[in-house]
């Protein structure tokens, strides 16, 4: 197969602007494969491994489409000829600035560009396409199908213009729970386009995607050299990447060991994936109280939840080399990250289609190198052997005695320093409860070998990682085994911890417009009628009436059911202040009785 672009059947802009600006002198294989069948009006279903150069397979057969096309007829402002659908908004900014580059650096290539992600006001992107107008969109599926809604002129321009439609990191748009929102994006879009789907793994989810609509797709499956002789069900790693992994006998050694690990790799770039949203605000403020000195490395947390903050962020680790990011997987797919020399990963990813694209993060740029570091507890060890089955080179970290002389050191003042900051800090406090909880329900729930591992997790241990002052009750907790770890909690620690939850009562009462009750007020709510929440009341009754029932456990359920019917009772309120209730609606929940 002949892999220069001059053998490709493409306009001589496209080719300059490539070699130039892009400085690829030769397609890579996914590229000679694709890019000639989809500028023929081929369907087509595009599996490579990440860092092959799908953004580009795809970015300039729609380039040269469009441009055929304005040959042969114009192509007004609001004419909306390619969609391009990408799962997060940092891989879709990422596919809008190629895009960019190739409209920026030729006048030949008159196309509007829009970009169409979360963190901007939908109305605002409305009034943008009606001023402006745009040929290209580059899209997450949510703010797509908002607009499609809400705008009657863009809906009608996609379904009378659309030449093509790309879904990219496909089986992730399936697995992130977007199947219904494409099936409803689909029903805007004219049955005569071209349909590609591109991604880095192949799943049995991908196969529904087939549904979209593609008319006879041929498949492009490109493999590394070294893995052409990979079994079906065998997954596909960079060949450059080195890939480790280090069991732990306790999940309190997993963070002084990052710590202690950062410090003996000066001027390296990390990537620290970690399960949920609470865990990397709690970790990026512990991280940034002990990653500190003369060669202090940048520190920077992304997630979901940051909104319209992401971009800066994410722009601003990929420009610095001495950096580290803390984050979830909302990066961990397609983004192009200039030399990240660790990527690390602190907590189990929830499949292992998810670590191979996390490890991806390293060593994907060509002629690049990289490593790729598991933390693992010791009943995690399946998910190593898992790995293996899947045809992944892991092997145990062996660099652990350079790392040993004082970090039992380090672990004691870490820990004595979590602890006593969450005595001081109610906020803090909350940070890390918040923190473990999270990391609990996701591991016991989401996670694809949750069944296996959790059943043998010692939850108790994880707790004493997290450095809580007490244990936080939760359904979750009865799941998981009984072990012989000792809770290093204390009663003086319950004790600021039960003032700490007073507090945090009386603030959420007085937010939402009640204000604190003493005992005094408590009774008086009783003598002016207030009843308790009938559903939870039969409930206690049912737990009274239960005489095998131990009084722990009954204390247990009883205190769950107060904290469920004060939530209640907070939703009333708001939905009385925001007029969504009457007042008898209200009295009538709350069994005042009328004078």
């Amino acid at each position: 197969m002949d892999s220069s672009w001059d053998s490709l059947n493409i306009d001589a802009e496209l080719k300059k602007i490539i070699k130039n600006e892009f400085k690829f002198e030769t397609m890579t294989p996914v590229q000679a494969a694709s890019i000639p069948l989809f500028i023929t009006n081929k369907d087509l279903i595009v599996e490579a491994v990440t860092g092959s150069g799908k953004t580009l397979a795809f970015v300039v057969p729609i380039l040269q489409i469009l441009l055929r096309k304005s040959q042969t007829e114009t192509i007004k402002k609001h004419d909306i000829g390619a969609v391009v659908i990408s799962p997060t908004r940092e891989l879709a900014t990422q596919i809008y600035n190629v895009f960019k580059i190739f409209i920026d650096h030729s006048e030949e290539f008159d196309f509007k560009l829009m970009l169409l992600i979360g963190g901007s006001n939908t109305d605002k992107d409305i009034r943008n396409y009606g001023n402006n107008g745009a040929n290209i969109i580059v899209s997450t599926p949510g703010r797509l199908l908002d607009i499609l809604e809400k705008s009657a002129i863009f809906s009608s321009k996609i379904r009378q213009c659309l030449e093509v439609f790309v879904l990219d990191e496909a089986d992730q748009l399936l697995n992130l729970g977007f199947e219904k929102t494409l099936n409803d994006i689909i029903e805007y879009l004219p049955k005569l386009r071209r349909t590609s789907l591109f991604s880095a793994t192949q799943t049995k989810e991908l196969n529904q995607l087939i549904r979209v609509g593609l008319r006879n797709p041929m498949k492009v499956e490109i493999k590394e050299k070294n893995l052409k002789k990979l079994k079906p069900n065998q997954l596909q790693m960079p060949n450059r990447l080195m890939n480790k992994y280090m069991i732990f006998e306790s999940a309190e050694d997993k963070l002084p060991f990052l710590i202690d690990f950062i410090r003996q790799h000066p001027m390296e770039k990390f990537l620290v994936f970690i399960s949920s949203c609470a865990q990397v605000n709690y970790f990026e403020r512990i991280l940034n109280r002990h990653l500190s000195g003369n060669n202090k490395i940048l520190l920077l947390k992304l997630h979901r939840k940051l909104k319209n903050k992401r971009q800066k962020i994410y722009d601003q680790f990929r420009e610095t080399s001495h950096s580290l990011l803390l984050c979830t997987d909302v990066v961990s797919r397609g983004v192009d990250i200039p030399q990240v020399d660790w990527v690390i990963h602190f907590d189990l990813p929830l499949t292992i289609e998810n670590y191979v694209h996390r490890c991806g993060r390293s060593a994907h740029q060509i002629n690049t190198y990289g490593n790729s570091l598991l933390f693992c507890l010791s009943h995690e060890i399946p998910f190593i052997d898992h790995c293996k089955t899947r045809g992944i080179d892991i092997q145990q970290y062996d660099d652990q005695n350079e790392l040993k002389s004082d970090l039992q050191q380090l672990k004691e003042s870490l820990f004595k320093w979590i602890r006593s900051e969450s005595k001081r800090n109610i906020n803090f406090y909350q940070m890390s409860t918040e923190a473990f909880v999270s990391f609990i329900r996701t591991y016991s729930t989401k996670h694809i070998m949750a069944k296996w591992l959790f059943k043998d997790c010692d939850v108790i241990d994880i707790a004493n990682g997290y450095g809580l002052l007490t244990m936080p009750k939760m359904p979750e907790l009865r799941q998981a085994k009984k072990c012989s770890t000792q809770f290093k909690g204390s009663d003086e620690d319950a004790k600021i911890v039960g003032k700490f939850k007073q507090i945090l009562y009386d603030k959420k009462i007085k937010n939402n417009g009640l204000g604190p009750m003493s005992k005094t007020e408590t009774n008086a709510k009783k003598r002016l009628g207030f009843k308790r929440n009938p559903q939870i009341a039969e409930t206690i009754r049912k737990v009274h009436r239960n005489k095998t029932m131990k009084g722990r456990t009954k204390k247990i359920i009883f205190d769950e059911l107060d904290v469920e019917e004060l939530n209640s009772d907070a939703r009333m309120v708001k939905k009385l202040k925001k007029s969504k209730i009457t007042n008898k609606e209200f009295d009538d929940y709350f069994g005042l009785l009328s004078k």
